[in-house]
């Protein structure tokens, strides 16, 4: 796979360009006969770049990994053929390696299990499979799929050393597995429900910091030297030189011209460059006549960097300064912004030209890999101004509805409700008539002389009759033969005092039950709490593997199954044992307060009242705690049984 040699310009060099089925050539015109200069292996171009179609220019940019290739081809009248050419070379070149690569993965993927699938597709290589998967899916090419995910162990392995929750839970349960399951069973089972962690993990590993503009984070640092007097040096990583070198080609060409001749050491280049005037043109800084002077530095202040795609895309006119200041004809002083001839700051450039070199550097986010850059057709006109353009005619298609009142349930007579038409049908008069005889004081609990009482209309109690019916079992009048049970009426004192009760109490379990902090204990120890998690994550974990294997109807994996019911049995074992731990705990403690409070009573002769109910902990504490997990092993074990139950007489019948 070839394609014919192009003309290109490479660096403002014209030259040639060729691609083969393993690298890239770039040649130079002159001399004749010359030798590729440039050498770019396919394997390692992660992405490829194109000028619109509407650009004048034709280019071609080639991302390899942290450095980037632009190629402007010069045909007059086939540029754009022979660039198109060239990137679709490229792409099947591409395309190729990344099958070589696939196919290279044979051995490993092809794994025992993988032929005991069966189907029409058992015999076709592990080549081919991935072929064909990387094919059907060319979207998730840079993603984990599930069966990757499976059989990714180092992934998983850097996933449990990351988590020390994870890693616990995993190792408690391997633990604890019943002998039936194999550990390759439990670590499929295991990470068969944890995938999206898996697949989190690996794009978190996958990311990799931004580029930065290095220069303003390079700073001299002061020390001490051994005659006491401050000495300034410049401390700078081989990583800050590599960005120094990518960002700025002029600082490249610079040091390549001038380390080892003038300059001997890079040590004097860097001083130099750190207080030359080149230096404050990069950051954008004016150079001030006063500006120490270099000659081996300052020839680089006219250098001019080669235009790259984003020079050499189309400007639409609403971004372009220079294209208003050419089109318009208004001239507003006060509008600095939107002035190119105004725009005589170097900070300006500095920062448009820092930020168009960190973009290039970056591969878009969406859309496919090797996609031409810019918008298509659609795209552009969504984003297309319309603000000024005629409002649009209606183009909504109008739906006729035949028997609305089938389908609405409307009667047709009118659209008021029944209540609506139930008050319709009342007199005004009346009513109002009726709500002021309910508001007069023989009604609402007067005494014998029309005296409104407010304590008997809101049934308040006082203390002394709160204490009688302290007195009475359950609020009751008692005559000596008979009890009447008092109903609080809605409002009074004692139905508020009950609702203000019950609320708090109902907000107090929320906010225990929602509680996240780590310090609620409810009375047991760090350590019998540590180990009441454990057992409760292991539990839970045998769970969901029961209900996998008891619902997946698989009569090969009946020994499996019977393991996990006994594994299920003894997690109830494992939870009682830590209520017998935390119930000893307690009573340690108790033993501790009764020893103190006899200790007081010999020294002062005075007795304290123990309260046990204050000291928490204790079984019951860690029976309330897993109370929805032994409910779920219960309801486990006896859909088991009764499965068991059934098949065992389905087969005394058929064997009778």
């Amino acid at each position: 796979m070839s394609s014919p040699r192009t003309s290109v310009s490479y660096k403002k060099t014209n030259g040639s360009l060729a691609v083969d089925k393993k690298h890239l050539f770039w040649t130079p015109s002159t001399p004749p006969g010359a030798t590729p200069t440039l050498k770019v292996a396919i394997a390692d171009i992660t992405n490829l770049q194109q000028t619109g179609e509407a650009s004048a220019k034709v280019a071609l940019k080639v991302l390899v990994k942290d450095d980037s290739y632009v190629f402007s081809f010069t045909s007059k009248d086939a540029a754009r053929k022979e660039q198109v050419a060239v990137t679709d070379t490229l792409r099947d070149a591409i395309s190729a390696s990344k099958a070589g690569a696939a196919a290279s993965l044979a051995p490993a993927v092809g794994t025992p299990g993988a032929a005991q699938n069966g189907g029409g597709d058992a015999g076709q290589s592990a080549a081919m499979a991935i072929a064909k998967a990387l094919s059907a899916k060319p979207q998730d090419e840079g993603w984990y799929d599930d069966n990757r995910l499976r059989s990714d162990f180092q992934l998983q392995r850097s996933l449990l050393e990351s988590s020390k929750a994870l890693n616990d839970r995993f190792t408690q349960a391997l633990r604890d597995k019943p002998e039936a399951v194999t550990v390759p069973q439990f670590t499929a089972q295991f990470w068969s429900t944890r995938l999206h962690l898996l697949r989190a993990h690996a794009m978190e590993k996958a990311q990799k910091e931004g580029e930065y503009n290095v220069l303003p984070e390079i700073k001299y640092n002061t020390i001490i030297g051994a005659d006491g007097e401050p000495i300034k040096t410049l401390n700078m990583t081989k990583e800050q030189v590599s960005l120094i070198f990518k960002q700025y080609p002029v600082v490249r060409q610079a040091y390549n011209e001038t380390v080892p001749k003038p300059f001997a050491d890079p040590k004097i280049f860097w001083s130099r460059f750190f207080a030359s005037r080149l230096l404050k043109k990069l950051k954008g800084l004016r150079i001030e006549k006063n500006d120490p002077t270099d000659p081996a530095l300052d020839r680089y202040l006219e250098y001019q960097e080669a235009s790259g795609p984003a020079s050499t895309a189309h400007i639409p006119h609403i971004i372009d300064l220079e294209g208003n200041e050419q089109n318009t004809k208004f001239r507003l002083e006060g509008d600095y912004e939107m002035r190119a001839g105004k725009h005589d700051r170097p900070i300006l450039h500095l920062l448009n030209q820092m930020s168009e070199k960190l973009l290039s550097h970056v591969a878009p986010e969406d859309g496919e890999a090797h996609a031409p850059i810019g918008m298509d057709e659609g795209t552009f006109e969504q984003l297309q101004l319309r603000d000024l353009a005629m409002q649009d005619t209606d183009n909504r298609v109008v739906l006729n509805v035949r028997e609305q009142q089938r389908y609405t349930g409307a009667s047709g007579e009118d659209d008021l409700s029944a209540d609506a038409r139930l008050y319709a049908k009342q007199d005004p008069a009346k009513v109002i008539s009726s709500l002021q005889d309910d508001v007069q004081p023989q009604h609402l609990g007067s005494d014998e002389q029309g005296t409104l009482k407010l304590d008997r209309v809101l049934g308040f109690h006082s203390d002394d009759d709160d204490e009688d019916m302290d007195d009475e079992p359950n609020g009751t009048y008692s005559n000596g033969t008979s009890t009447k049970k008092v109903s609080n009426r809605i409002g009074s004192h004692a139905a508020l005092t009950g609702a203000s009760t019950s609320i708090l109490s109902s907000v107090s379990q929320r906010r225990r039950n929602a509680s996240t902090d780590a310090h609620n204990l409810k009375g047991l120890s760090q350590s019998v709490f540590d180990t009441l998690t454990i057992t409760h994550n292991t539990t839970t974990e045998f769970l969901h593997y029961f209900w996998t294997l008891f619902l997946s109807g698989d009569s090969s994996r009946t020994a499996e199954l019977t393991g996990l019911v006994s594994t299920l049995d003894r997690s109830l074992d494992r939870i009682n044992a830590v209520g017998e731990q935390a119930e000893k705990e307690r009573q340690e403690r108790l033993e501790k307060m009764r020893g103190q409070v006899k200790e007081y009573f010999q020294r002062t002769g005075k007795k304290r009242r123990i309260d046990e109910s204050a000291v928490g902990g204790g079984k019951a504490v860690v029976d309330e705690m897993v109370r929805p997990t032994v409910g779920a092993l219960r309801q486990a074990s006896e859909a088991y049984r009764r499965a068991l139950e059934v098949q065992t007489r389905e087969v005394a019948a058929a064997g009778g």
